[in-house]
């Protein structure tokens, strides 16, 4: 169905053609975003599209081999027609589309998002645009980072339409302010010439943007202009500026940070053209500055979130490492305990033994916490909410960062009885990580024991449960508090930190229907408050338990049962046989094929044990196999993994409803969940042949 055309069809036009951009060659810097796009968005298809009278043309492509297709056939012409992103997430379920030629095609595309190209001016010039030929939807931030390149589009092609006019410019000017005057009225940028004979320096009403009442106090020389720049890089800047002019150059060019009035640092670029006599000596320079911090903000910020999924990868995936030999080694202790308990307490030397046992137990035991911990801070985000012990989150964000907090405070615990809140544990975690982060980088190193950091847990008179974390650091300045949760706002100098921190607790708190709060003074220290609201609001069909269930207690076995143990870890199967083989018989396979061709034998058992991730074939396939050859048993797995780290493992945990223990497991609730599950089965059933009888390896 084509779409019809917008109120302001004409302007919107004219608009487009003032940029000369269609049918222009690629450039490397639109690449870029659409590459971003696809990667962002996790689809095979991104586009920058631009709409004219009659077609929509790419100016940028990934994962599509046209270079345009007629408006009538194209989803952005429908795009551009609103100021929110268009989501389509199947095709042909939408009366607009479906009869369209690129989705009733075989494999046609199913989903589209597009955000639109909207110039400072207010026309929709098209759209950057994501495609996939499957069904889905993107997440909230997905879509915010889709609106975000849009922006960077919009700024693209806007500087590259005064990239253009300013070489166009430029190459007119020679000594005259009427030059100046026309550069002014064709660009919002800084624009300053530095007439080289006085040394004075003149600029446009821009500057005034950028340095607000303080322009009036500027002196006209030009080294009131260096002396704003950043003590790490004047040097560099001037060396590179006397070189340009020294060398015969016609133009130069160069990045910096650059003070501005609110005492914050931006990113600026500057571009002059070098005037000669004829002899070549230099006479001025005429140039023009502009502010790229945000464009650099937002490469920065897609760089961290690159960075950040790449260590939760490699952190969920050391956790694993670390699980599966940690698992026979706290089997093995336990056994080892149990047998000098039981079998040797006569002995000479069996006391200390005992200790040492006991000792290695306990630090296998500190370990397998800290693990715990890393996994709950590398999942990634998602929108799961449940029932939390806040304190026990609490300590599990203290945990990874003692490190850091031990060296410049003592860590002052005051918890208060709270009820249990109903919350994200992954986003919680990673708030009160971060404010126990920013509270010890407020304050100096080597002074612990003059210094604290306290964590305060308490329910205020309207029944919300609050954390708070107080420092004794330096505090905030009046005059930037107002700015504390602004995205990209940050005191430090480039490169030291791009400012997200507390706009991301800020947003993740609001998600999780809460508020931060902070009360600062300078020199005497910080407090942030998290505000959650009442458990009963946010939850209000499900109470929260008022007490943490206990751990299981030792459970005689009530029978005997057949246990398979399926795991690629020898030394977790032969743990597993140990310390369950007392009161059961244990089958054990290191590969899920055995297993399932020993089953399809029809021998009988009662429960199977199995690892998630596996070589070869996955619990997840050995899952699958078993569901098809003998649905009305597949319950009787229960699966045990030493981390969930792909998306994949992630989602089929998250929908199967087998039971599950992590490792390292502890025993006593292995034995505990075992005797349960053999409860609810039939004494060693006999297991039915496969369906074509016959056993396979």
């Amino acid at each position: 169905m084509a779409a019809p055309l917008p109120d302001n069809e004409q302007e919107r036009l004219a608009a487009l053609r003032s940029y000369a951009v269609l049918d222009t060659e690629p450039e490397l810097s639109f690449d870029d975003v659409t590459h971003l796009a696809s990667r962002l968005c996790g689809t095979p298809m991104a586009l920058v599209v631009l709409v004219d009278e009659a077609r929509q043309w790419f100016k940028s492509r990934q994962g599509m081999d046209i270079e345009e297709c007629s408006r009538e056939e194209g989803f952005c012409a429908h795009t551009i027609l609103q100021r929110e992103p268009l989501v389509i997430q199947d095709a042909t379920a939408d009366a607009r589309f479906r009869g369209n030629p690129f989705v009733a095609a075989p494999s046609g595309i199913r989903f589209y998002a597009g955000a639109p190209l909207i110039n400072p001016q207010g026309h929709a010039l098209g759209s950057i645009c994501v495609l996939d030929y499957t069904p889905r939807q993107l997440t909230p931030e997905q879509t915010r980072s889709l609106e975000a390149l849009a922006r960077q589009v919009v700024s693209l092609l806007e500087l590259r339409r005064m990239n253009c006019e300013q070489r166009r410019l430029i190459a007119e000017l020679r000594t005259s302010q009427e030059r100046i005057d026309i550069l002014q009225r064709a660009t919002h940028d800084a624009i300053w010439d530095w007439d080289l004979k006085t040394n004075q320096l003149t600029w446009n009403p821009r500057l005034a943007e950028l340095l607000g009442d303080e322009l009036e106090h500027a002196r006209s020389d030009i080294s009131w202009w260096f002396a704003r720049f950043h003590p790490g890089d004047r040097a560099r800047v001037k060396d590179s500026l006397d070189r340009a002019i020294a060398q015969g150059a016609s133009m130069w060019t160069d990045e910096y940070r650059f003070r501005l009035a609110n005492g914050t640092w931006a990113r600026m670029f500057s571009r002059c053209a070098i005037q000669r006599d004829a002899e070549g000596h230099p006479l001025r320079l005429i140039g023009v500055s502009l502010d790229i911090s945000e464009r650099e903000a937002l490469r920065a910020r897609v760089a961290l979130a690159e960075r950040m999924s790449s260590v939760g990868t490699l952190a969920a995936g050391v956790a694993h490492e670390i699980n599966n030999p940690l698992a026979y080694v706290m089997a093995n202790l336990n056994y080892a305990l149990t047998e000098v308990r039981e079998g040797r307490a006569g002995a000479p030397d069996a006391d200390e033994l005992t200790q040492v046992l006991q000792e290695a137990h306990e630090g296998a035991e500190r370990i397998r916490r800290i693990v715990r911990d890393l996994k709950t801070f590398s999942r990634p985000a998602d929108e799961r909410m449940e029932w939390l012990d806040l304190h026990h989150t609490i300590d599990s964000a203290v945990t990874l960062a003692w490190n850091e907090l031990r060296h410049r405070a003592r860590l002052v615990k005051q918890y208060q009885e709270v009820p249990r809140v109903y919350a994200n544990e992954g986003r919680l975690g990673q708030v009160v990580l971060h404010l126990l982060m920013n509270a010890a980088h407020a304050i100096p190193e080597g002074a612990a024991d003059q210094n604290e950091i306290r964590i305060t847990t308490r329910v205020d008179a309207e029944g919300r449960v609050l954390i708070e974390v107080s420092d004794t650091g330096r505090g905030i300045p009046e005059a930037i508090r107002s700015r504390i949760f602004e995205p990209f706002f940050t005191t430090q100098p480039v490169g030291e930190g791009m400012g997200l921190g507390l706009s991301i607790n800020h947003t993740l708190v609001t998600h999780m229907g809460g508020e931060l709060q902070f009360e600062s003074e300078v020199d005497k220290g910080t407090v942030f408050r998290v505000v959650l609201p009442p458990p009963e609001r946010l939850a209000p069909e499900s109470a929260p338990p008022r007490e943490p269930v206990p751990p299981p207690a030792e459970v005689a076995a009530t029978r005997r049962g057949r246990l398979l143990v399926v795991d690629d870890e020898a030394r977790v199967l032969s743990s597993l046989e140990r310390t369950l083989g007392r009161t059961h018989e244990v089958i054990t396979f290191e590969r899920a094929q055995a297993a399932l061709a020993w089953l399809e034998q029809g021998q009988p058992w009662d429960l199977i044990l199995c690892d998630v991730m596996m070589p070869e074939m996955t619990g997840m396939e050995f899952h699958a196999a078993l569901a098809q050859r003998m649905p009305e048993r597949v319950r009787d797995i229960i699966f045990i993994t030493g981390g969930a780290f792909t998306a994949t493992a992630r989602e089929f945990l998250a929908r199967v409803d087998n039971a599950r223990l992590d490792k390292p497991f502890d025993l006593q609730a292995l034995r505990a969940l075992v005797e349960a599950r053999l409860k609810e089965v039939n004494p060693v059933r006999e297991s039915p042949p496969s369906r074509d009888g016959a056993a396979r390896g």
